[in-house]
């Protein structure tokens, strides 16, 4: 697909907010999909996948790889665009691999933390890996989680500078060649903000109840 939306254009934010909703409407799809089939493996096509969704004419390659260029954010300087295919795999197979032993905040900082980190997508790499952490973690809790003012959300919003600022430590403390990190930083921001979001919701539930019981008729 060649055409696509500039950043600097009025229908940029427009189309980024659909893309948002579209994104997060296929994560909980998934998530009640591969409950009814018993588990919906995490693989490099079901991340792609997620890209495609966040990019949709906002990227010249939604869902593809990074290709013959090289590519640097802030501090970080991901590995060469050759390595995105091997490194996306090894993300992959330790994700997996830890699953069992890892708590949820723990999976849900690495699966924020490897996209980043591998950076393998053109455009639309954090939304990309905010998208499959907020996945995981509610595979992991074993809930999709409720509330309005989502995790994925509150890193979005009110924690992308911190979370930048993790992540940058996390990137420093990869154990190389293995890709393996320092979780412990993210995991308990990811704690913290998964409390935020059900005391919120559970505050907005109270509030709507109370407002319902005023409004109703006495006799």
């Amino acid at each position: 697909m060649s055409f696509f939306v500039d950043e600097s254009h009025g229908l940029f934010n427009f189309i980024s907010t659909r893309n948002r909703a579209r994104q997060f409407d296929f994560l909980e799809m998934s998530y009640v999909v591969s409950n009814y089939a018993a588990g919906l493996e995490i693989d490099s096509e079901f991340i792609s996948t997620l890209n495609a969704y966040a990019t949709r004419y906002i990227s010249m390659q939604p869902g593809r790889h990074r290709r013959h260029y090289n590519v640097k954010v802030g501090d970080h300087t991901p590995s060469d665009w050759s390595l995105v295919p091997e490194e996306m795999e090894m993300f992959i197979d330790v994700l997996h691999d830890n699953w069992s032993r890892w708590s949820p905040p723990e999976v849900a900082a690495y699966a924020l933390w490897g996209v980043n980190h591998v950076h393998p997508f053109c455009d639309g790499n954090g939304r990309t890996a905010r998208a499959l952490c907020y996945y995981v973690l509610c595979q992991k809790i074993g809930q999709w989680l409720p509330g309005r003012l989502t995790v994925l959300e509150q890193i979005r919003t009110d924690h992308r500078a911190h979370h930048c600022e993790i992540l940058q430590r996390m990137h420093d403390a990869r154990a190389r060649p293995d890709m393996m990190t320092d979780l412990t930083e993210m995991a308990a921001l990811i704690d913290s903000l998964v409390v935020t979001q059900i005391y919120t919701h559970h505050t907005e539930q109270a509030a709507e109840i109370a407002a319902a019981a005023g409004a109703a008729p006495t006799n």
